[in-house]
C-alpha cells in the first residue's frame, strides 16, 4: 500500500501545477507585467516565435572564418519535432532555414494578413510537420516560459455573480481603453526599462497592443459596468487575468481542421447561463454574449490539414478575415479576429485554389513555404534509425548506409544545374569524388558542407553568391523522386535482403539491390544513369586510400634523413663524396641515389636524365630558401615540407602493392583475431594488426568491418582500378 500511496502523491504533486489555472487580480497581473514585460506582452505571434526560438539549438558555424558565408546554419530541431513524438518530423537544413527565416518574421509585424501554407508533394510529412510543431507549442504554453494570458471576467453586481473567459482569449491589457493605453504603460513601465520601452514605442510586434481593442463583449462589458458602477476601481476589480489554456482537443486556442469536417450548421456560439446573468445586471440585450468558432482560436492558431474538400471552402471563407481582420455575426456585430493561420497544401491542389475566382485577389495574403522530401543525407539517416533503431549501423561498414542514403536522395534531384555549371564547367575534373551531374557535390553543399576534394580554385569561387544560387537551386527540387514512405519501404526491403548474410553490408550489396532487386522500370525511372557507377567509385577510392593509409608502416625519421640527405647532396657533382651537414651521414652523390630517392617525390621510377633535371630544380629551390628562409632549420622550410608531403604521399600509395597477390597476407587478415593468425611470418602479422589497429582507430571501423574492407579492396581489384 506504501508504493500505491506513494505513486499517487507522486502524480498529485505532477499534476497540480500542470492542470491548475490560475486567475491573478488586475493589479496583480500589472505587477506582473511590470517586472516580466517581455514575457507577459506576447500576442500569438510573438508567442509562437518564441516557443520555436526556444526549442530550436542554433549549430556552430563549420567554417567561421569563412568571408563568403551566406549564413546557410545548421539547425537541430529535434525538441521541436522529435522528442517526444510517437511519429517524429526530420528537417533538413534546407526546410530548417526556410522555417527559421519565415519565423523570423513573426516577431517584426509582417504577420498581420497573412496565411501561411505549407505545400509538398505526397509523403513528405506534411501533416507529421504540423502536428508535432502544434504539440511543441501546446506543452510550451503549459510551461511558466510559455504562458500566454487571457481577460477573466469575475463579476458580483446586486448579488448576482457571472464569471466567464473572454471567449476570443483576448489579452487582459486590451481592456485598458485604447486612447488610454500609451500613456497607462508608459506610467506602468520602470523608468529603468528605457531600452523596452523604447521597442514598446517603436517596433511593429508591438504595435499590437496599441491598435487593437478587446473583443465586442469585453469592451461592452467594460463600459457597461463603469456607467452602471461609476467607478474605475470597481470595474477592474471585477477584471481578472489567467493563464490561456490552449488545447487542441477541445479547439480552445488551437484548431485543426481535416478535410472530412462537416462546417457546423450553427455558426453563432453563446451560453444561456451566462447570457441570463448578463441581462440580469445589465438589462436585455446590452451586452450580447455571442461569438463564432473564429473567436475560439482568435490569438491562437487555426490550421488546414490539407486544401480538399471543405477545408478549401474553408480557405476561401476566410478571406475577408485575413484582408480586414474582422468577421460578421449575423452580418451585423463586428468579431476582431487575430489568428495565426496555417494550412497545408499538395501542388495539384494549389492550381486548383489559384484557378478559383474568388481565390485571385487572395493570393496576395498567402505567404507559401515548401515541404519537400530530405534533400541531405544525414537527416536522410535520421529518418531510418527512428524505424529500425540506431543499432542498424552495426549491420553495415562505414559509410555504406550515407550512400544508400545518397541514391534514395538522387532520385528528388534535378539535373542540368546552371550555377554548377557556371561555377564548375568541367565537373569532370572531380570524377573520382562526383558524378558527371554533380549530384554528389550538391548533396555535400546543401548539407552545409564544403568537400575537402576542391581544388583551391575551385574553393575561392564558391563566392556568396554562387553558394546562394546553388541553396536555391536545392531549394526547387525534392519535389519528385522517392517520397519519404516510399525510402522507408525500399530500406525494409534492402534490409531485410543483406543483414542476414555473412559478414557486414557493403558497397557491393547497395549496388546490386538498385541494379537489379528494385526493377529495372523503377531504377530507370527513379534514379539517375551512371549516378550508382560514379557512386561506388567514388567510395572505392575513398576507402583504398584508407587502406593504403592504414598499412603506411614507415619510420619517419628515415624518410626525414632521406630528405635532408637528398637536399644537401643537389648541391654537388656527381660522383663527390660528402658529408650531411644536418644529418652527418656521408653520402656519395650518384646517378643511382638520386633516382632511387627521387622516384619517392615523384612517385615512379626516374631514368637518369629526369633525376638529374629533378635535382637541379631542388638545388634552385634550395639556394632560395637559403636567402629566404636562413633563419629556419631545413626541416622547417617549405622545400622540405614539400618533399615530405610528396615522399609520404607515394609510400602510401604503394603501400598495399606488395600484398595485393600475396595469398598468405589474403589469408592473415581473414585469420587476424583467431589463433590461426598466429602461424603467419612475423613481418605479415606486423602489418596486419597496424593496418587493422590503424581502420579501427582512424576511420571508425570495428575490426570486423576492417578486414572485411581490406579484402574489398583486393577483391575488387580496387589498386588497378585507380592505378
Amino acid at each position: 500500500m506504501d508504493n500505491v500511496k506513494r505513486s499517487i502523491e507522486t502524480l498529485r504533486v505532477n499534476l497540480r501545477d500542470k492542470e491548475k489555472i490560475r486567475v491573478f487580480s488586475f493589479e496583480e497581473f500589472l505587477e506582473l507585467t511590470r517586472k516580466e514585460p517581455q514575457r507577459v506582452l506576447r500576442n500569438i505571434f510573438q508567442l509562437f516565435h518564441d516557443m520555436i526560438k526556444t526549442h530550436v539549438v542554433r549549430g556552430e558555424d563549420e567554417y567561421p572564418e569563412d568571408p563568403e558565408s551566406i549564413g546557410f546554419t545548421k539547425y537541430d530541431c529535434s525538441r521541436l519535432f522529435v522528442n517526444g513524438s510517437d511519429n517524429p518530423f526530420f528537417s533538413d537544413r534546407l526546410f530548417a532555414n526556410r522555417f527559421i527565416r519565415q519565423i523570423e518574421s513573426l516577431r517584426q509585424g509582417s504577420q498581420q494578413n497573412r496565411i501561411y501554407i505549407y505545400e509538398g508533394p505526397h509523403g513528405c510529412g506534411k501533416s507529421t510537420f504540423l502536428n508535432n510543431l502544434l504539440r511543441s507549442f501546446e506543452n510550451y504554453t503549459e510551461t511558466e516560459e510559455g504562458q500566454g494570458f487571457e481577460i477573466f471576467w469575475d463579476m458580483a453586481v446586486d448579488n448576482i455573480k457571472v464569471k466567464f473567459p473572454c471567449p476570443s482569449h483576448d489579452h487582459p491589457l486590451l481592456i485598458i481603453p485604447k486612447a488610454y493605453r500609451v500613456d497607462f504603460l508608459d506610467r506602468l513601465l520602470s523608468e529603468n526599462m528605457t531600452e523596452f520601452k523604447h521597442r514598446l514605442s517603436h517596433e511593429k510586434e508591438y504595435e499590437w497592443l496599441f491598435e487593437r481593442e478587446a473583443c465586442t463583449i469585453c469592451k461592452s462589458i467594460f463600459w457597461a459596468l463603469l456607467d452602471k458602477l461609476g467607478s474605475l476601481d470597481k470595474v477592474l476589480d471585477m477584471v481578472k487575468a489567467r493563464n490561456y489554456k490552449f488545447d487542441r482537443r477541445l479547439g480552445e486556442g488551437i484548431s485543426v481542421f481535416n478535410p472530412g469536417d462537416k462546417p457546423t450548421d450553427d455558426a453563432n456560439l453563446t451560453d444561456k447561463r451566462i447570457q441570463t446573468g448578463l441581462d440580469k445586471i445589465f438589462g436585455t440585450n446590452v451586452v450580447k454574449y455571442m461569438f463564432s468558432l473564429h473567436a475560439k482560436t482568435n490569438n491562437g492558431i487555426y490550421a488546414l490539414m490539407d486544401i480538399k474538400s471543405h477545408n478549401k471552402e474553408r480557405l476561401l471563407e476566410l478571406h475577408n478575415i485575413i484582408s480586414e481582420g474582422v468577421h460578421k455575426l449575423n452580418g451585423i456585430i463586428e468579431e476582431r479576429v487575430s489568428s495565426l493561420f496555417i494550412a497545408l497544401m499538395n501542388p495539384e491542389d494549389k492550381e486548383i485554389i489559384e484557378k478559383e475566382a474568388g481565390a485571385k485577389s487572395f493570393q496576395g495574403r498567402i505567404q507559401y513555404n515548401k515541404i519537400a522530401y530530405i534533400m541531405d543525407v544525414p537527416t536522410e539517416i535520421k529518418v531510418y534509425h527512428s524505424i529500425f533503431g540506431n543499432d542498424i549501423d552495426l549491420y553495415f561498414l562505414p559509410r555504406v548506409l550515407d550512400n544508400f542514403a545518397r541514391v534514395i536522395i538522387s532520385s528528388r534531384m534535378v539535373a542540368g544545374c546552371v550555377p554548377l555549371k557556371d561555377w564548375i564547367p568541367d565537373i569532370g575534373k572531380y570524377k573520382k569524388y562526383c558524378d558527371e551531374s554533380g549530384f554528389l557535390l550538391r548533396m555535400e553543399i546543401y548539407g552545409g558542407i564544403i568537400p575537402p576534394w576542391l581544388s583551391e580554385e575551385d574553393r575561392k569561387k564558391l563566392t556568396a553568391s554562387v553558394r546562394r544560387k546553388l541553396i536555391a537551386e536545392g531549394e526547387r527540387e525534392g519535389e519528385k523522386g522517392f517520397s519519404g514512405r516510399d525510402s522507408i519501404r525500399i530500406f525494409s526491403d534492402f534490409f531485410r535482403c543483406y543483414s542476414e548474410k555473412p559478414g557486414l553490408i557493403n558497397m557491393s550489396n547497395v549496388s546490386d539491390y538498385f541494379k537489379h532487386k528494385i526493377g529495372s522500370n523503377l531504377r530507370d525511372e527513379k534514379i539517375p544513369k551512371n549516378f550508382i557507377t560514379s557512386l561506388t567509385g567514388w567510395y572505392d577510392y575513398q576507402v583504398l586510400g584508407e587502406v593504403r593509409e592504414a598499412l603506411y608502416f614507415y619510420n619517419e625519421d628515415q624518410i626525414s634523413t632521406d630528405i635532408q640527405n637528398y637536399i644537401w647532396s643537389v648541391n654537388y657533382d656527381l660522383g663527390s663524396k660528402v658529408r650531411c651537414e644536418w644529418t652527418g651521414q656521408e653520402i656519395v652523390v650518384s646517378a643511382e641515389f638520386l633516382k632511387t630517392i627521387g622516384a619517392y617525390f615523384v612517385g615512379k621510377e626516374m631514368h637518369d636524365q629526369y633525376a638529374a633535371n629533378f635535382a637541379r630544380d631542388t638545388q634552385k629551390k634550395y639556394v632560395k630558401i637559403v636567402a629566404q628562409e636562413r633563419d629556419k632549420k631545413i626541416t622547417e622550410t617549405e622545400l622540405y615540407l614539400e618533399l615530405f608531403k610528396a615522399y609520404t604521399k607515394n609510400l602510401k600509395e604503394k603501400a598495399l602493392e606488395p600484398f595485393i597477390k600475396s595469398s598468405s597476407f589474403v589469408d592473415a587478415v581473414k585469420c587476424f583475431g583467431t589463433r590461426e593468425f598466429d602461424t603467419f611470418d612475423t613481418r605479415i602479422k606486423l602489418h596486419v594488426t597496424h593496418m587493422v589497429n590503424s581502420l579501427v582507430n582512424k576511420f571508425g571501423y570495428t575490426e570486423q568491418g576492417a578486414k572485411e574492407i581490406c579484402l574489398y579492396v583486393i577483391d575488387n581489384k580496387l589498386v588497378e582500378k585507380f592505378a
